[in-house]
């Protein structure tokens, strides 16, 4: 795995085990928060708890607003994202798309930056992106060879399929339960 970029805030992926080299969270996440002054943006201790006591959260060095670490429309994504993107898009050489509309840009752009010799799997319940005019249906595993794939069905379905004929049930299972 070179990169799992992100567009979900609840944290999954971390949970799931996914290391912070490894993940963009492209939207932010709840795991941080930090002062909306631009002046300060000290990380906040007290975020989560003041939002779960129904409290409006505020910053111990400055005293403003504080708030989780998500994207709000028109806010721009987290530096992370802008440094690592272009070389992980120039250096992938498989892209793997799990449930999405991939309506939400830029993250949406993601499989039509990386290179056109670069296989891509959908897994997903219905065609999106530009894989809706690029991809070939997989049933039974049958078809001819495109640069896409697209898996259609639910994406723990899919990535169970795709475990099993790869011969990593065994540590799929493993890695379920370890987070289970």
């Amino acid at each position: 795995l070179l990169r799992c970029y992100t567009q979900n805030i609840d944290g999954l992926e971390r949970l799931a085990g996914v290391s912070e080299d490894k993940l963009v969270e492209c939207h932010g996440n709840f795991h941080s928060s930090s002062c909306t002054n631009p002046a300060c943006r000290a990380e906040a201790t007290n975020c989560k708890d003041d939002i779960l006591d129904s409290k409006i959260p505020h910053c111990d060095k400055c005293g403003s607003v504080t708030k989780p670490d998500i994207v709000f429309f028109g806010e721009e994504l987290p530096m992370k994202f802008q440094y690592l993107i272009e070389d992980d898009v120039e250096m992938c050489d498989l892209l793997i798309v799990l449930g999405t509309s991939l309506l939400v840009m830029p993250v949406a752009g993601i499989p039509s930056w990386v290179g056109k010799k670069c296989p891509r799997l959908l897994i997903n319940r219905e065609l999106v992106g530009d894989f809706a005019t690029e991809a070939i249906m997989v049933k039974n595993w049958g078809g001819v060879y495109s640069r896409d794939v697209f898996l259609k069905g639910d994406c723990d379905d899919g990535v169970k399929d795709i475990c099993e004929l790869i011969g990593w049930e065994e540590d799929l299972n493993v890695a379920h339960k370890a987070v289970s």
